[in-house]
C-alpha cells in the first residue's frame, strides 16, 4: 500500500512478505542465543517463533506471567523441536533478577527488549503519578538495567533491539493523554542512540513494530478501525532481517518496521552517513540567516 505517514520508502508493509520471511536462507540465525523480553504474548511471542523458524539455537524468553512464557515455549517447540528454550518470568525492572537472569545464560547474539508499560490516558495534570512514572520505569530504566547486565556478555556483532511507539513522533495535539508513554519511548530511542556510540561492537537500533493490537495497544484507547493495522509477524520478521550483517547502516536509528526493507538497503549510504531517523530538535541546526531573524 501507498504510506499512510512519512516514509522513506514508497512501499508500506502491513504484514510479511518474501524479503523478510525467516525461512529464507540468507536470514538464517542458526547456532544464535536469541534473548526476548515481554515474550508471553503479542510481538514477543511472535518473535520467538520468527527467530525458531530462522534456525536460532536457543531462545531466552522473559516476562511476568509464567504460564503465557509456558504457552509460547509450547508453540515454539512443537514447531521447531531443535530449539531450545529457557524461560525466566520475572519482571524487567528488578534489577537484581536481570542480573541473575544474564549470568545464568552467558554469551548470547541477539537481544530483543519488547517489554513495555502504558500509563491509563489522562491529561498530566490529572494523572495518577505513580501510573505515569512506571512508563519510565519499564519503558526507560529497565533498558538501562538491561544493557548493564547483557552488554558485557554480549557476542561480538551481537544486536540489541527496543520497541518503540511511531505515535512518539507525532505533535502532542495528536496523542493527548498519552504523555508518559510517548514521552518514555522517545527517551528509550534516545538511550538506544548512546548504545550504539558507546559500544562499537553491539548493533543497536529501536523500532517500531506498526500498528499491532497489542495489550500496550489497547492500553492507549486508539480505535483499529480508524488505523492501518498491521501483524505481529511483519515486526517479528523485520527483526530476524535486521539481525544479519548488511543491516548495520541503521546502527542507532529508529526504524519501522512498515518500511519495505529492500528499498531501505537501496538508500543505504545516504542512511548510514546522515542524522535522519535519530532522534534531535526538528529545525536543528538553524542557519545563520534564521537564527539572525
Amino acid at each position: 500500500m501507498q504510506p499512510p505517514y512519512p516514509s522513506p520508502t514508497a512501499t508500506w508493509r502491513n504484514d510479511t512478505y518474501a524479503a523478510i520471511d525467516p525461512s529464507n536462507a540468507d536470514l538464517s540465525q542458526a547456532g544464535k542465543t536469541v534473548v526476548i523480553t515481554g515474550a508471553g504474548s503479542g510481538i514477543g511471542r511472535a518473535t520467538a517463533l520468527a527467530f525458531a523458524k530462522a534456525g536460532a539455537a536457543r531462545l531466552v524468553l522473559t516476562g511476568r506471567t509464567e504460564s503465557t512464557l509456558q504457552e509460547t515455549e509450547k508453540l515454539v517447540t512443537e514447531s521447531h523441536p531443535k530449539c531450545t528454550v529457557s524461560l525466566f518470568p520475572a519482571s524487567v525492572t528488578d534489577e537484581s533478577e536481570m542480573h541473575r537472569i544474564a549470568k545464568q545464560i552467558g554469551h548470547w547474539d541477539v537481544l530483543i527488549l519488547n517489554a513495555a508499560h502504558i500509563s491509563s490516558p489522562a491529561p498530566i495534570v490529572q494523572t495518577a503519578l505513580q501510573d505515569w512514572w512506571a512508563d519510565f520505569e519499564t519503558n526507560v530504566k529497565s533498558v538501562v538495567i538491561a544493557s548493564q547486565a547483557f552488554i558485557p556478555n554480549a557476542k561480538p556483532g551481537a544486536a540489541l533491539y527496543t520497541i518503540t511507539a511511531g505515535a512518539a513522533v507525532m505533535p502532542p495535539a495528536y496523542t493527548p493523554g498519552l504523555s508518559g508513554y510517548l514521552t518514555s519511548k522517545i527517551a528509550q530511542s534516545k538511550v538506544v542512540q548512546f548504545l550504539a556510540v558507546e559500544n562499537p561492537h553491539l548493533f543497536a537500533c529501536s523500532v517500531h513494530p506498526g500498528m499491532v493490537e497489542t495489550g500496550i495497544f489497547r492500553g492507549s484507547r486508539a480505535d483499529p478501525a480508524m488505523l492501518p493495522m498491521d501483524t505481529a509477524e511483519l515486526c517479528a520478521n523485520f527483526l530476524v532481517w535486521l539481525s544479519q550483517p548488511k543491516t548495520k547502516f541503521l546502527n542507532g536509528k529508529t526504524v519501522w518496521a512498515n518500511w519495505d526493507v529492500e528499498e531501505l538497503e537501496a538508500r543505504a549510504e545516504e542512511i548510514q552517513n546522515s542524522g535522519t531517523m535519530t532522534w534531535g530538535c526538528e529545525g536543528w541546526p538553524f542557519s545563520p540567516a534564521a537564527a539572525a531573524k
